[in-house]
C-alpha cells in the first residue's frame, strides 16, 4: 500500500515557522520543542487519514488533490501544536514566589490557542471541499469551494 504524500515535514515546518531540527533532532514551535519523530508521526497520520477517506486520490491534477493537501497540512499542524503543548496550555508557565508573579503563558497560550482554532476550522473547510467534490464530481462540472476562515496572525 502506497499512501500519497499530501503533506511533508518540510511543508509543516515552513507553515508553522518552526526551527530545526537541532543537534538532538528536535524542532522548536512557538518556543516549545518537539522531536522529529513526533512531527513525522503527525505528518504520517495526516497523510493516512486523507488517504483513508479518498483512496483513489493520487493524481495531482485532480481538483480534490489540492484540498486534500491543505487538509493534511492543517491536520498535521493541529497534531503538532496539541502535542507540543502537552496539555499544559494554561498556567503551566506561570510562577509565584510570595508577592512576585511571573506569567509567561499569556502570550504563548493565546497564540497557540488561536492557531489551534484556526487550523481546526481550516481543516474542516478543506475536508468538506474534498468530500463535496467527491459527491458532486459525478453530477456536475462545477466544483464548490468553501473558503473557510482565515488564520489569524
Amino acid at each position: 500500500m502506497s499512501v500519497p504524500e499530501f503533506t511533508s515535514i518540510s511543508g509543516l515546518v515552513s507553515h508553522l515557522n518552526a526551527t530545526g531540527p537541532d543537534a538532538k533532532s528536535n524542532y522548536t514551535v512557538y518556543g516549545l520543542t518537539i522531536s522529529v519523530a513526533s512531527v513525522q508521526a503527525q505528518v504520517d497520520h495526516a497523510n493516512k487519514y486523507l488517504y483513508s477517506l479518498v483512496p483513489s486520490l493520487s493524481d495531482p491534477t485532480d481538483a480534490r488533490y489540492v484540498c486534500a493537501q491543505l487538509a493534511a497540512l492543517d491536520l498535521a499542524c493541529l497534531g503538532v501544536l496539541v502535542t507540543v503543548v502537552g496539555g499544559s496550555l494554561i498556567g503551566a508557565y506561570d510562577y509565584a514566589l510570595g508577592d512576585m508573579h511571573i506569567q509567561r503563558a499569556g502570550p504563548y497560550a493565546n497564540s497557540i490557542k488561536i492557531a489551534i482554532q484556526g487550523y481546526s476550522q481550516s481543516f474542516v473547510s478543506n475536508l468538506m471541499n474534498v468530500s463535496t467534490v467527491v459527491k458532486l464530481a459525478h453530477s456536475s462540472r462545477h466544483i464548490p469551494h468553501d473558503s473557510g476562515p482565515e488564520l489569524s496572525p
